[in-house]
């Protein structure tokens, strides 16, 4: 169920990049590491969403800073326990 709720907002925040003009695919394990990271079972799915916003934001801005276009695959960064943007 978390997973469905999470691919959901994924799916949602990666349209509305899209429309910005930053296209993203997402790898398989971006998903799970979302969930990881937001899921609170006495919450419900706020903090989901708002780990999807924070994450996938911060890999666009961090790729943008460095240079890039913000587009590309989203994976995850084990060692930075983070979202990061490869091509």
């Amino acid at each position: 169920m978390q997973l469905e709720i999470a691919d959901q907002h994924l799916d949602r925040e990666l349209a509305f990049l899209a429309d910005r003009g930053r296209q993203l695919e997402k790898d398989g394990e971006v998903l799970e590491f979302l969930v990881l990271k937001g899921f609170r079972p006495r919450q419900g799915a706020r903090p989901v969403r708002d780990a999807v916003e924070k994450y996938i934001g911060d890999a666009v801005a961090t790729d943008i800073l460095a240079g890039s276009d913000g587009c590309g695959r989203l994976v995850v960064d084990r060692a930075e326990e983070r979202l990061a943007i490869h091509r």
